[in-house]
């Protein structure tokens, strides 16, 4: 036993030892949160005696479920084939589902629906309404009748709910169709999984007495990241013992935009009373200093239980700011500096990050890093000219100078849609590969000979009009104007659906950018072409992927980078409105979840922690004069400092950095 707890520091061991009744712990960032759920779970089974079947500890992955289990077979020396019972909510419901099925309406056989295809039945079901996607895309309505489910709604509670646009008026019945086909498919979603699974417990007492019976221990990790089904389900699995044990941190709950409630960690003592609350404070991971600046920061929310996180490590260096003119002279500075640290104090390109709160912001990185040849790789997320509307739009403008390129042709040819449908595409390639012609070729030809069915012959000239109108412009306006104007006459920003949906906006938000790199392209090379600029993004493209991760610099989102951590951590774009941003603080009436994402990035950082800002930057087509973040000032004077790379009296010039 003393082996077990040994290496636990004294607020760990008492966490572990403590297995009775509700318990919330409150584990800061870097405290070790992993190792102390571990240790409790071989706790329980080695000193406890509890048979590890009546165990369940819930992970919100699948690869952290698995990370557990083979930490609870180390530490109690078990043969691998013990199960235990670590997983996420969705896979302990779909084991409780093959047993319970009958009782819900499906047989023990059900199939159950990836995300993939829940969208392709919704899509037949707006279909079968005769809902274009102008109207209603199947992604809004899938993501809203998601939403409905885990809040436990069901088609008529949407009906008094929503009215708030057209396009949820109609998902009351979109959901109600859906729920049919899947009924009609036995089958059932992600989120039926477990509402199938918490509406049983609560209508059947039989059932409910059962698994309290069976699992006499919970665990469930990241706690501040439930959502209310998830919730509901663990009060009703720990209904009859309450020995439930919860790990959190408030601090970093970031995902109330996808369902998660942090009222379930703060009001954890009132649902449960007689709640012991521990909190875990020493951070394994951050320097002093680093600490000093998150805790500071933090300490401006109100929601929040408290604590205070401390370390044994240094002080370290300071918080740096970098300060620059504009966009483009904050990515030479950020990657200048990256390479300075690789260069001269050996810190491997794996080890570092940058942060940014919104993806449109990464294109300026990306240009600059692809410029220097440096490899990276963005987590979570797709490169900047891979995302799906910036190829759409690259490819318009491609066609409006050269319309015998094929590839770029036959990506917008109905995108958006507009009545030129696959099977008209497979004629014309088919056409253009009999008579040799590229696929415009084929569509002259289709149309002068009257080889299509009338309504495709007519959408087609339509397309065609339109096209060679872009093909006159692109010799007399501006590439920015060109691109400005095939944005507006096909629609396409109208064509990505509801305008308030976190995908559509994202979007928006990279369309914006890439009108941004058009018109930064052509003020910083006067007198160059569309075909130069083509050019550029070829030449500069980056190199080849690596299969090693410590060689790659990362690129990601301050919520793709929770869990994570680096060396050094470059948080960009540290102004307003952009970070803190103002629009997810309107829509929340709240600044709080947004000083919480900035805490989670401070405190991926292990050594230095770096701030990079511009004075002004490219919006909309105008430049726009920011303020530094609010979250800049909040960090105490003395805790920060302005970045000076003369400190190391040489400038990043070569290509590449040593691999570790």
């Amino acid at each position: 036993m003393h082996e077990l707890l040994d290496k636990l520091n004294p607020m760990q061991r008492k966490a572990v030892e403590l297995t009775d009744g509700p318990q919330l712990i409150i584990a800061g960032a870097g405290s070790g949160k992993t190792r102390v759920i571990t240790h409790k779970i071989a706790y329980l089974i080695k000193e406890k005696h509890v048979p590890p079947w009546r165990i369940f500890a819930a992970t919100f992955t699948n690869k952290a479920a698995n990370e557990m289990k083979e930490r609870v077979i180390s530490l109690l020396k078990l043969p691998g084939e013990v199960k235990l019972n670590i997983s996420t909510f969705h896979s302990l419901c779909a084991g409780f589902l093959r047993r319970e099925a009958p009782k819900v309406g499906l047989s023990p056989h059900y199939t159950i629906v990836d995300e993939r295809d829940q969208l392709a039945v919704i899509r037949d079901c707006l279909n079968g309404m005769e809902i274009p996607p102008e109207v209603c895309k199947p992604q809004q309505a899938q993501d809203l009748i998601n939403m409905a489910k885990i809040n436990l709604l069901n088609p008529e509670d949407l009906e008094n709910e929503f009215y708030l646009s057209s396009v949820e008026e109609i998902i009351p019945e979109v959901f109600r169709r859906y729920q049919r086909k899947l009924a009609e498919s036995d089958a059932a979603d992600f989120e039926d999984l477990i509402l199938h699974i918490v509406r049983l417990l609560k209508k059947d007492e039989e059932t409910r007495r059962y698994y309290q019976e069976r699992f006499q221990y919970i665990l469930v990790d990241e706690y501040q990241d439930t959502n209310f089904l998830q919730f509901e389900l663990i009060r009703l699995l720990a209904g009859a013992h309450d020995n439930l044990c919860v790990v959190g941190d408030e601090d970093q709950s970031i995902y109330s935009w996808r369902g998660a409630k942090l009222s379930n960690l703060l009001d954890f003592s009132k649902t449960f009373p007689g709640t012991q609350i521990i909190k875990l404070e020493q951070n394994y991971r951050s320097t002093k200093n680093i600490l000093k600046a998150a805790d500071a920061v933090i300490a401006n929310n109100m929601e929040r239980i408290g604590k205070t996180l401390w370390s044994e490590r240094p002080a370290g260096d300071p918080i740096f700011v970098i300060a620059a003119m504009d966009e483009t002279d904050e990515a030479r500075r950020v990657v200048e500096t990256i390479l300075t640290l690789c260069h001269l104090e050996n810190v491997p390109l794996g080890r570092m990050a940058i942060f940014y709160r919104q993806n449109s912001l990464s294109r300026t990185f990306e240009d600059e890093i692809r410029r220097r040849r440096v490899a990276y790789r963005i987590v979570g997320g797709i490169k900047f000219y891979d995302r799906a509307e910036v190829k759409d739009l690259l490819a318009y403008l491609k066609s409006a100078i050269n319309p015998n390129n094929t590839i770029a042709l036959q990506r917008i040819i109905n995108t958006p849609a507009r009545g030129i449908g696959n099977r008209t595409v497979e004629k014309l390639l088919e056409i253009g590969m009999e008579k040799t012609l590229t696929l415009f070729q084929s569509l002259e030809f289709a149309v002068a000979e009257k080889l299509l069915p009338a309504k495709a012959s007519s959408k087609i000239t339509e397309f065609l009009a339109q096209l060679k109108d872009w093909m006159r412009a692109a010799s007399r306006i501006t590439p920015f104007e060109l691109l400005r104007r095939i944005i507006e006459e096909t629609h396409y920003i109208e064509s990505l659906g509801d305008p308030k949906s976190i995908e559509v906006i994202s979007k928006k938000d990279n369309i914006q950018e890439l009108q941004n790199a058009v018109q930064d392209f052509f003020e910083r090379n006067p007198g160059s072409a569309l075909e130069d600029y083509f050019e550029t993004l070829a030449l500069a493209a980056p190199v080849d992927e690596l299969q090693n991760a410590d060689d790659c610099l990362a690129l990601m989102t301050l919520h793709a980078a929770k869990g994570l951590e680096f060396d050094a951590v470059f948080m960009v774009g540290m102004e307003d409105p952009i970070f803190p941003n103002r629009r997810t603080v309107e829509e929340s009436q709240s600044i709080e979840e947004e000083r919480r994402l900035f805490y989670v990035g401070l405190t991926r950082a292990r050594n230095r922690v770096f701030l990079s800002r511009a004075d002004s930057r490219l919006f909309h087509g105008k430049r726009d004069w920011n303020l530094p973040s609010l979250f800049i000032d909040e960090i105490p004077e003395n805790l920060k400092k302005a970045w000076d790379p003369r400190r190391y009296g040489w400038n990043a010039t070569d290509r590449h950095c040593k691999k570790h």
